[in-house]
């Protein structure tokens, strides 16, 4: 089975992967206000059959400090970490949060507050090949997103993606500036380190 394996400073965090996944995603977010330099997530889905789906969690928040250095790498595997959470689409609990999302977006998108400032040296580094590329809060901006996505439609390799925005282009969904757009093959090491800011 294809997985997503995670190493922080060397040691493993997890495995994720599963038989039937057809998605799997990791992700690292820098907030200017953030109790935490960064925190990283680890989530995916599966396929039941039947059109039916479930949704995956192995991670969600994990807090990282400045100077820890994550590697993502897509390896084939024979044995991956069991997700903490596997909720079928159709269950009850995974449709009572789906209405509750239905009714937080019918109320309107929130008003956007002013974030402290803790952290405005703060970046995320990623390296993969031979070229880093360092995100900061430039422009005024109060969010970093890191993504290592992988489906199974192209199975042999994952989509990187480094964005910030500010709180408004998030709220908005949009895009807010692109750092990096890239793809890594299998076995190929994706790189990225939490700073604590370029002058």
């Amino acid at each position: 089975m294809q997985a997503l394996e995670v190493l922080r400073n060397g040691q493993p965090l997890v495995v994720a992967g599963a038989g039937d996944a057809v998605l799997l995603s990791f992700s690292m977010h820098v907030s200017i206000d953030g109790e935490h330099p960064a925190t990283l997530d680890m989530r995916g889905m599966r396929d039941l059959g039947n059109d039916r789906q479930a949704h995956l969690e192995w991670i969600q928040e994990f807090p990282l400090d400045v100077g820890d250095e994550i590697i993502v790498t897509l390896l084939e595997v024979e044995e991956a970490t069991p997700p903490a959470e596997d909720i079928a689409s159709d269950s009850d609990e995974h449709i009572a949060a789906q209405a509750a999302y239905e009714v937080q977006l019918a109320s309107g998108l929130p008003v956007p507050r002013d974030l402290e400032r803790k952290q405005p040296d703060a970046s995320l580094e990623v390296v993969v090949g031979d070229a880093p590329v360092v995100a900061t809060f430039e422009g005024g901006r109060e969010l970093l997103t890191m993504r290592v996505d992988w489906n199974r439609w192209r199975p042999e390799r994952c989509r990187l993606s480094l964005r910030s925005f500010s709180v408004e282009e998030g709220l908005a969904r949009e895009e807010g500036k692109n750092w990096l757009s890239a793809s890594a093959a299998r076995d190929q090491a994706v790189l990225v380190r939490v700073g604590a800011g370029h002058a």
